[in-house]
């Protein structure tokens, strides 16, 4: 099996309400600062944030992107998720 995307797993992530939760816990700044926006379309503002990019398809070209997102985002986020069982 193929392991999906990284921008495909980004926008999978946005749609979720936990991941939403941590970056509003984890990023309150950032979290803020796109308030004007639905939560979905926020959660990818946030994270085109925090990985300084234009587009989430960046995260799939450019493996320092990519790297960000692991060490900003989906490290945290998993463990975030472990500490809250």
């Amino acid at each position: 099996m193929s392991r999906p995307a990284l921008a495909r797993t980004a926008g999978i992530l946005c749609s979720r309400t936990d991941f939403r939760n941590f970056l509003a816990e984890r990023y309150p700044h950032a979290w803020a600062q796109f308030g004007a926006l639905r939560d979905i379309e926020r959660a990818a503002a946030v994270i085109r944030a925090l990985c300084g990019i234009e587009s989430r398809s960046e995260l799939d070209s450019n493996p320092a992107v990519a790297q960000r997102f692991h060490t900003k985002l989906g490290f945290p986020f998993s463990a975030w998720r472990r500490s809250i069982k």
